[in-house]
């Protein structure tokens, strides 16, 4: 996770802007599933997320607004999952 999360840090400064959001929400992923494999973590209301964002995420390379609005909606989710 620490190689994931500084590799790209570094690929941030040469990449297009919306890798830098792609990455975050990335990592949330890479994180919850190292949480649930250590038993960590089982929270259906968060893993719902979490698949919301995996099958999004990558239409950051196609459709700017789609992954726009994933993130949008996936943090409307977890107000609600606060609340």
């Amino acid at each position: 996770m620490f190689a994931y999360m500084l590799t790209s840090a570094r690929g941030c400064v040469d990449e297009p802007k919306i890798y830098g959001p792609l990455r975050l929400a990335d990592s949330v992923s890479r994180l919850y599933y190292l949480l649930k494999e250590n038993n960590l973590i089982n929270d259906e209301s968060i893993g719902s997320i979490i698949k919301k964002i995996d099958e999004k995420k990558s239409s950051c390379m196609t459709d700017e607004q789609e992954f726009i609005n994933m993130l949008d909606e996936v943090i409307d989710d977890l107000v609600m999952i606060m609340k």
